[in-house]
């Protein structure tokens, strides 16, 4: 995945920061009409090299916090044991804001939770 996926983003989409670990991955754009972009371009990457995306972990999440209000189908997402979504953070001063901010996963807390 390597060659297929990291050094792939960094030649076609330099501006877009991700993360992966191992088949999966995370990508920041910057708008939904990017995300629909490289989406479409990583669809296209990944057949390329005889890959297919899952189609129920493949979508495009709207990191909705105190600044973004919009609304979006997929406001959250999983990605190793954490689930990022907005939620409420205490700032240092003592303020709370809404902040898009992992938490430790449900399905990882019962796994602790079983050892």
């Amino acid at each position: 995945m390597h060659y297929a996926f990291d050094l792939w983003m960094v030649r076609e989409f330099p501006a877009c920061p991700f993360e992966c670990y191992a088949d999966d991955a995370v990508v920041h754009c910057k708008s939904l009409a990017q995300a629909r972009f490289v989406l479409d371009r990583l669809r296209k990457r990944m057949e390329q090299v005889g890959v297919s995306l899952h189609p129920e972990k493949t979508r495009i999440v709207y990191c909705k916090d105190g600044k973004r209000r919009g609304s979006h189908e997929h406001t959250e997402f999983t990605f190793l044991g954490f689930t990022f979504r907005a939620r409420g953070v205490r700032a240092r001063n003592g303020n709370v804001f809404t902040g898009f901010v992992p938490a430790a996963s449900k399905d990882a807390i019962k796994k602790r939770a079983r050892k």
